[in-house]
């Protein structure tokens, strides 16, 4: 044989001259180094993933337990943990197997991680956490409706056309509202303004958190201007709270003392989102004045005439009715009245299996037009809790209102003198008094009673 047919015959065939053989030695030694490869890559993202799940699971388990859902017992959690502890082993343990095992462990191992982030959001939206929570200690919550349309948030100053102290103790299942009219003469507590400034309740609102700036950004004190308008107000309603905390003389504690705000556009998508609501209607009457703010085809207003008894009411039918004034003698003290049997009806939903079961729904749904320093999750959790006590019943949900005598007086804000309704010491005491039985645990017996005697002695 030639050295050339030698040479041609050997890198033809390989070493012992069969072509087979020398094809079967090459492409075995690619395909192990390929299915190494593929093994290496494989478990790198297998880890990956279980490092994923751990974090998600650690996150998920931890809001369990800082929430303290009342319906997530004990047994409950244990088993939780239990089945992600498997999970995650199972995950690990597919890592040493073959790429089929693997893929199995990945899949599984994602879609525990999905359904742990789904159950994160549901149980603790992050824009929800960072509020105040509340315990079964008695706590307050100043409720407000902004008189403006559209979104509305932390940032927004506006007039509070409601102004509600909701006083709740969770240990005796009481909720009491003191209303106090919008109009009310009141001294304005505020860092920015001068000792002894006046001014209606409604135009507390515009004082923001009480402290005052120029056109520069740089705050300023009330000797640098004479009138309210004159300056800019920090956002918030501290002023709002500290003065109706100043006049009802009520004692409590920072973190117990909260606030939910809402304007007319939130006030009604919230009710719309509870599905309507029922009111009892004792003085029925008929206007346009505040209509669903013009017929969305035709811009008209809408009558909205309502009758005596128990009403079935959407968000604008509601919105009017706690807004109307000038249809009743009484003026402002039955609209008062009228807020209250709103705020009634809402608390009734709010408070029902039901509800609380799609709260994230209806937050979502006002949440352009709504805000609060409440971990709103922590009422939900409160609310369960009490829910599974033995000797629970319900809510006792009262309500007491102030009264004053109409005046003209000069108001800090515009300078001018404006329409008011001027304080009585006496009916400020009643309210004063039936805080403090709520606060101090009295039985609800003991403060319908007290609110029957009191409402007795202003007429009604």
């Amino acid at each position: 044989m030639s050295k050339k047919q030698f040479s041609d015959s050997s890198s033809k065939t390989g070493y012992y001259g069969y072509s087979s053989e020398s094809r079967n030695i090459s492409s075995g030694k690619k395909s192990t180094k390929n299915s190494s490869s593929k093994l290496r890559h494989s478990a790198i993202i297998g880890v990956i993933l279980a490092l994923i799940q751990l974090a998600v699971s650690v996150v998920f388990v931890g809001l369990v337990l800082y929430k303290n859902f009342a319906f997530i017992s004990v047994p409950i959690l244990t088993g939780i943990i239990i089945v992600l502890i498997i999970l995650l082993a199972v995950v690990l343990s597919t890592q040493k197997g073959s790429l089929t095992v693997k893929r199995v462990g990945k899949v599984i191992s994602v879609i525990v991680i999905i359904i742990l982030l789904v159950l994160t959001y549901l149980i603790a939206p992050l824009a929800r956490m960072s509020g105040k929570r509340v315990s079964t200690d008695p706590f307050v919550v100043f409720v407000s409706a902004n008189d403006t349309f559209g979104e509305f948030d932390d940032e927004t100053i506006g007039r509070s056309d409601t102004n509600i102290l909701a006083v709740i103790n969770p240990k005796t299942y009481t909720i009491l509202m003191i209303s106090t009219p919008r109009d009310y003469y009141v001294p304005v507590q505020a860092e920015g303004v001068a000792p002894e400034s006046y001014d209606k309740l409604t135009h507390v609102g515009l004082y923001g958190n009480g402290t005052a700036y120029n056109s520069s950004g740089e705050d300023v004190t009330a000797s640098d201007w004479r009138w309210a308008y004159e300056v800019n107000w920090h956002p918030g309603c501290e002023a709002l709270m500290d003065t109706l905390q100043y006049i009802y003389d009520f004692d409590i504690p920072e973190d117990s003392y909260h606030y939910v705000k809402l304007n007319f556009t939130g006030f009604a998508e919230l009710i719309d989102a509870l599905g309507g609501i029922t009111v009892d209607v004792d003085v029925p009457f008929s206007t346009t004045t505040y209509a669903s703010y013009g017929d969305e085809d035709t811009g008209e207003r809408k009558t909205y005439t309502y009758t005596e008894g128990e009403m079935k009411m959407d968000g604008d039918t509601a919105l009017t009715f706690a807004r109307e004034r000038h249809s009743f003698a009484a003026g402002d003290m039955q609209r008062n009245q009228n807020q209250v049997k709103v705020l009634n009806a809402i608390s009734d939903k709010l408070l029902s299996g039901t509800t609380l079961l799609h709260y994230t729904s209806i937050i979502d749904a006002i949440q352009n037009s709504f805000s609060t320093d409440m971990d709103i999750s922590s009422m939900v959790s409160l609310q369960t809790q009490i829910s599974m006590d033995s000797d629970y019943n319900g809510w006792n949900i009262m309500s007491f209102g102030v009264e004053g005598q109409s005046s003209r007086q000069i108001c800090t804000y515009t300078g001018t003198s404006l329409s008011v309704v001027l304080q009585d010491e006496d009916s400020n005491n009643r309210a004063t008094n039936l805080i403090n039985m709520v606060l101090d645990g009295e039985s609800a017996d003991a403060i319908k009673q007290q609110i029957d005697t009191y409402n007795e002695e202003q007429g009604h």
